[in-house]
């Protein structure tokens, strides 16, 4: 009669396409919610605002929080649980923030006023200080099932 033998490596390659074959395509996380494609555009003074963090504040205790980063149009996509993963349902307290942050000018460590120990550096609102606070932005959006595509934002001081 004839002797099956399969060798180590064949093995160890059926295994591994056996254990990836159940990867990509479909939701690895079922226990998430639902949620809404959601994206927009945030403009200040009427212009696109680059590398702004645009946030959802959920007004339920249970709420989930969304986050997205504008790109150099003003554009942005939400996440919730990774970047670009929609939001779920609910009322959003909305806050849009940008940061400067500012430190001291490198000196060499020949030039007398050098300081191994530099002051640390400072971070600056460049955008009016009320966008930062859910409380006080006036921003407030509410989300259902439906994809929203043409959010916006206009910000003016």
């Amino acid at each position: 009669m004839f002797k099956t033998f399969i060798s180590p490596f064949v093995a160890m390659g059926l295994l591994l396409a056996a254990t990836l074959s159940g990867c990509g395509g479909g939701d690895d996380h079922p226990e998430r919610p639902d949620r809404a494609e959601v994206s927009g555009t945030v403009t200040y003074k009427g212009e696109p605002i680059d590398k702004a963090t645009v946030s959802f504040h959920p007004e339920a205790a249970d709420g989930k929080a969304a986050f997205a980063i504008t790109d150099a149009e003003g554009k942005f996509v939400m996440g919730t649980f990774e970047t670009r993963d929609g939001v779920v349902a609910g009322t959003y307290h909305v806050t849009v923030t940008k940061m400067e942050s500012t430190s001291a000018a490198q000196v060499s460590q020949d030039d007398p006023n050098y300081n191994p120990n530099p002051p640390p550096s400072v971070s600056k609102s460049l955008l009016p200080k009320k966008y930062s606070d859910p409380s006080k932005s006036g921003l407030q959006v509410t989300i259902d099932a439906e994809p929203i595509k043409d959010l916006k934002f206009e910000l003016v001081d």
